[in-house]
């Protein structure tokens, strides 16, 4: 059992020494510029040990994503959220959410964007991860419907595309990053224009 247990722990400690390094790398040098050997020579690993762990680049990023949502903790950031008593506290826990989320994500989430492209795995992995995320948002405007608050011109379908392009990565890096908007002053501003365009008055 202890063998097992150490076996686990080199191999686990392995994969992130691997993702680590990878991260980083794709962040510096983008999608088209890292090659798995470079991620292996960076990461202190044999060929031989990234190939047996990821059969491509494609694959690797993959592994990156689900790896940046083990360190980040997503479904405890979005608890509160689950746990709201109201529609508007679930559209205000929502929003912080995205704010809080966003940055830790930004640059894997960048590199996938940059891919999507020419990479159908990278295409595969955008596209799930946005609909995971247009999904919880058409959770929340169902919920302003559900209570009669959502503005009475807005459907739920057109609500949820309208949050879903206005909760996006495009608008946290045109604001927050190459603007530099305080996030305080992001979620604020997010919060206000929701309210005010999807909720009834």
């Amino acid at each position: 059992m202890i063998e097992c247990y150490r076996m686990s722990t080199r191999k686990q400690q392995t994969r992130d020494k691997i993702l680590n390094s990878a991260r980083r790398l794709l962040a510096e040098r983008g999608y088209h510029g890292v090659g798995l050997e470079v991620v292996a020579r960076d990461a202190g690993v044999s060929r031989q040990t990234i190939y047996r762990r990821f059969k491509s680049k494609a694959e690797l990023l993959v592994a990156l994503a689900e790896y940046g949502d083990e360190l980040i903790g997503i479904p405890e950031l979005l608890r509160p959220v689950r746990e709201a008593r109201t529609a508007l506290e679930a559209l205000d826990k929502g929003i912080s959410a995205y704010a809080a989320i966003e940055p830790l994500i930004y640059d894997v989430w960048y590199t996938t964007y940059s891919a999507r492209r020419s990479d159908p795995v990278a295409e595969a992995v955008w596209q799930n991860r946005m609909a995971s995320r247009r999904e919880s948002i058409r959770h929340d405007m169902e919920l302003l419907q559900k209570e009669e608050i959502l503005a009475d011109s807005w459907t739920v379908e057109e609500a949820t595309d309208f949050a879903w392009a206005l909760l996006s990565v495009h608008t946290y890096e045109y604001l927050a990053v190459e603007r530099k908007w305080a996030v305080e002053h992001f979620v604020q501003r997010l919060r206000e224009t929701l309210r005010c365009i999807l909720v009834k008055k």
